[in-house]
C-alpha cells in the first residue's frame, strides 16, 4: 500500500480519455474513407449513364461534334441498307431525326434492315455518322444456327 501512496493520482486512474480519443480518431478516419469512397462511385458512375446517343440528339441537340467519337442508337431504317466494296451503308432513326451512316467494321450475322443497333464511331464534317463497330439487338431467342 506504501507504493500506491507514492504514485501521481492520475497514474491510478484508468486511460479512459485516451482510449475515447483514439476511438473517435478511428470513427473519423473511418469516416473519411467512406466519403472517398462514396465520391469516387458516385463521380464514375455519372458518365457511364448514357450508353448511346439517338439520332435526335447529335441532329437536334447537337450533343456531339465532329469527330468526336461516340454510340450512336437507333433503328435501321428498312430499304436504306446498301453495300459497297469498302462500307455498309444505311440510315438509322428514332422515329424523329434520321442519321445516314458508313459502317467499315465487321457486320454481325443478325444485322438486318428494322432493328436495333448501336454503333460507335464519329459524326464527320459530310454530315455521315462514319462508324467502326456494329453492334446489333437480337430478339432474346437462342437457337441453333440454321443449316
Amino acid at each position: 500500500m506504501s507504493q500506491d501512496l507514492l504514485r501521481p493520482p492520475d497514474a491510478l486512474d484508468p486511460p479512459s480519455r485516451g482510449w475515447r480519443s483514439s476511438r473517435v480518431r478511428l470513427v473519423a478516419c473511418l469516416l473519411v474513407v467512406l466519403g472517398a469512397l462514396a465520391f469516387i462511385a458516385v463521380r464514375g458512375l455519372t458518365g457511364n449513364f448514357v450508353y448511346y446517343l439517338t439520332p435526335t440528339d447529335i441532329v437536334a441537340d447537337h450533343k456531339a461534334q465532329v469527330g468526336e467519337r461516340v454510340r450512336l442508337g437507333g433503328y435501321v431504317v428498312p430499304g436504306s441498307v446498301a453495300r459497297t466494296a469498302t462500307a455498309l451503308t444505311f440510315t438509322v432513326t428514332d422515329n424523329a431525326y434520321s442519321i445516314q451512316v458508313s459502317d467499315t467494321g465487321s457486320v454481325p450475322a443478325l444485322f438486318k434492315a428494322g432493328q436495333g443497333v448501336v454503333l460507335e464511331g464519329a459524326m464527320g464534317s459530310d454530315g455521315v455518322f462514319h462508324s467502326d463497330t456494329l453492334l446489333v439487338q437480337h430478339d432474346g431467342r437462342y437457337r441453333p444456327p440454321e443449316g
